[in-house]
């Protein structure tokens, strides 16, 4: 049986493997075209680097906040950081 990038993702962010934050975060970048509509890799990565928690990681997911990010992804990073209302997000229609 084999890993798929997710099950990596999400495994690095279980054992918060604090090396893994850059990787992590070039991982998101490099699939966010492929990755959507539902962006299911991005939210892996975003859900790792919460769990990870340092300042870098925090970093990376604020830097996934930016306009720069398709809006679904950067909802999921505001949630993950807890800046959603901040960020002006409407939650029914980023989940509708």
């Amino acid at each position: 049986m084999g890993f798929n990038k997710e099950d990596l993702v999400e495994i690095l962010g279980e054992i918060r493997e604090t090396d893994a934050v850059a990787c992590l975060f070039r991982v998101a970048e490099g699939s966010v075209d492929e990755d959507a509509p539902a962006y299911w890799l991005c939210q892996k990565v975003i859900s790792s680097l919460g769990e990870i928690g340092t300042p870098e990681a925090l970093e990376r997911l604020r830097r996934m906040t930016s306009q720069s990010w398709p809006d679904v992804v950067r909802w999921h990073a505001a949630v993950e950081l807890g800046v959603e209302d901040e960020l002006g997000f409407d939650e029914d229609q980023m989940l509708g």
